[in-house]
């Protein structure tokens, strides 16, 4: 079989499987098989397709069918400027939260360290890391699952300069510890939104990380609150948020006295990170 033929095949059993983007995702199956770089493969369609190769295919395209996320299968996401590992037990990185690294970035102004609250995967922790390899970056995660995978992250990168803790938001954390820029992409999905979200989400990545009391508001009302007294004069506090909370994330940021608040947008023109400054 040609891996022109092996590429057709996915596709064809993808999309009758219901599958978006069917033949995008065929391509990057048949590539990470074989081990090449995608934008190589339509130079080599014409090759044979190694045939110990197929059953792995075929279960891999069978998996995708049966609602599994593609980057679960895959087993890596890109992120901004690093490669993570992710799987169950673990949300997945998504795009807009790139556009929080670079806010991040962009305010990190004052000396000292960074932290990542519900850090996940460890994916604004260690783009932020790579990104400023002087800077100490302490992540926090309740989940010791996700947890687990934001440390395979965290060596593969060989992020020494990140420090990965188990607990509830700032309570591992040193008291007497102050940052310069506080991040979080905090779960705030409320619950009858979830019961909205597509099967591919709702049945493979954790609740524990989409779902929040107060309509989405819980945690990161607390994550605002417990900032102020953690975060070094001039320090940044940036959360990711859902598209309905940027009024109410304004006001409870106003009324705890950050001296600067803002509500950005994401690229799609949704309200989508609370930013305040100490």
């Amino acid at each position: 079989m040609r891996i022109a033929t092996a590429i057709s095949e996915a596709r064809r059993r993808l999309e009758e499987g219901g599958v978006e983007n069917a033949g995008q995702e065929a391509g990057w199956l048949v590539s990470q098989l074989l081990g090449d770089n995608p934008i190589a493969i339509p130079c080599s369609t014409g090759a044979d397709f190694p045939p110990h190769l197929q059953a792995e295919l075929d279960r891999r395209v069978q998996r995708r069918i049966d609602g599994e996320p593609l980057q679960y299968i895959m087993g890596d996401v890109d992120f901004h400027c690093v490669n993570l590992l992710v799987g169950p037990g673990v949300l997945i990185p998504r795009p807009e939260t790139e556009q929080l690294v670079d806010l991040a970035l962009d305010h990190l102004a004052i000396d000292g360290p960074v932290l990542d609250l519900c850090t996940g995967s460890g994916a604004i922790a260690l783009a932020v890391a790579a990104s400023r390899p002087s800077r100490t970056v302490y992540g926090t995660d309740i989940s010791q699952e996700a947890l687990s995978w934001a440390e395979k992250n965290r060596q593969r990168l060989k992020a020494d300069n990140v420090t990965l803790l188990e607990g509830d938001l700032f309570q591992p954390l040193p008291q007497d510890l102050r940052f310069a820029l506080v991040t979080a992409n905090p779960p705030y999905v409320s619950t009858d939104e979830y019961e909205t979200l597509e099967p591919v989400v709702k049945g493979h990545e954790p609740k524990l990380a989409l779902v929040a009391e107060e309509d989405g508001l819980a945690i990161l009302r607390r994550i605002a609150e417990e900032a102020f007294d953690r975060l070094l004069p001039d320090g940044w506090l940036i959360c990711e948020i859902g598209d309905r909370h940027g009024p109410r994330m304004k006001d409870i940021l106003q009324n705890l006295h950050y001296s600067i608040v803002m509500v950005k947008k994401d690229y799609a023109g949704h309200d989508r990170f609370a930013m305040a400054k100490r």
